[in-house]
């Protein structure tokens, strides 16, 4: 019997001395598996302030060594105007019947013989002037335009004149968006403050291009201007491009050329009479010209009172009423 007590004690101990290393050895096993954690920690950070230090110094130097270009900037970024659009804001007073048919006479100042030009602005006839923006006298002549209370238009230039090569800032094919929109915008800038929007001339194949007039209506869109085609090409796409992007458009109804006959030109206002008649309304582009002026002022002594001559951006507002007032 003492035996098995021996045995039993001897039996407890080792048991007991078993549980301790047991506990033991759980406990080294926390405690190590905390201190790793902590070490990988401090080192993950210490590795990426090093990796960070590294990365930086090459990308530094690939910098220095790699010439980047400033990304194309998109069209449809350009911040809206504030408050009420140009061709509004700028728009002169004028006050017709509603059921008045009304004509827009817009002379194209191209700048050969402006002085032409500039004698119309004492007819007491609200004509509307669209200025060409590459020669020196531009802005004085839309200050001239603005001073005589009649509306004032940037002539573009939307292909190369007989001049080749006169305007480095030709709008045309070829260019990419981010160009295209500097050179519309340096015309609008060029010609003067005060301008109601503007119409195209020398009509290139860029009258066609439905890239290039999204950029463009894209530009006019956000300054606010309205847009008119003058049609020297019969398959342009301003009117159908622009339209839908916001941009006011009117297309010329008839065009009076700076050197035409007495007879032509006769002709032509005739059938822009009969044409507001018929719809409403009426757009006649007169080529700024001695010639040409004095026709047009024989034409105003003798023509009908039955239509009213009207400042391009109320023509404009008319077209934009509905059909029930026609379109142009």
């Amino acid at each position: 019997m003492e035996e098995n007590d021996e045995d039993d004690g001897a039996g407890h101990e080792y048991a007991s001395r078993r549980d301790w290393l047991d506990d033991l050895g759980a406990g080294a096993v926390a405690a190590l598996g905390a201190g790793a954690f902590v070490i990988a920690v401090v080192f993950m950070a210490l590795m990426n302030q090093l990796g960070g230090a590294f990365t930086g110094a090459a990308a530094t130097a690939d910098v220095e060594e790699v010439s980047f270009e400033a990304p194309v900037a998109e069209i449809t970024v350009v911040p809206p105007r504030e408050g009420a659009p140009a061709w509004l804001l700028h728009a002169e007073a004028f006050e017709a019947p509603a059921g008045t048919p009304l004509m827009a006479i817009v002379v194209l100042d191209d700048g050969k013989e402006s002085h032409a030009a500039m004698r119309a602005l004492d007819w007491n006839v609200p004509l509307s002037f669209a200025i060409a923006a590459d020669f020196g006298d531009s802005p004085s002549r839309v200050k001239q335009v603005r001073r005589a209370k009649r509306e004032a238009m940037a002539l573009l230039p939307f292909g190369y004149g007989d001049d080749f090569g006169r305007d480095p800032n030709v709008l045309r094919r070829g260019l990419s968006e981010q160009e295209l929109l500097r050179r519309l915008r340096w015309h609008l800038a060029r010609t003067g403050e005060g301008i109601v929007g503007a119409v195209d001339a020398q009509a290139g194949d860029i009258v066609r291009d439905i890239v290039a007039l999204r950029t463009l209506g894209a530009g006019l869109a956000a300054e606010g201007m309205l847009m008119l085609d003058s049609r020297s090409d019969s398959k342009s796409l301003i009117a159908a491009r622009m339209r839908p992007m916001g941009v006011p458009v009117g297309r010329r109804t008839t065009r009076i050329y700076r050197d035409a006959l007495p007879d032509e030109a006769f002709m032509a206002l005739t059938d822009a009479e009969r044409h507001a008649f018929t719809w409403g309304t009426a757009i006649v582009l007169v080529e700024a010209g001695t010639t040409s002026l004095d026709i047009l002022a024989d034409w105003m002594r003798t023509r009908s009172d039955s239509i009213a001559i009207a400042p391009i951006s109320h023509v404009i507002r008319r077209l934009r009423r509905g059909p029930q007032y026609a379109t142009n």
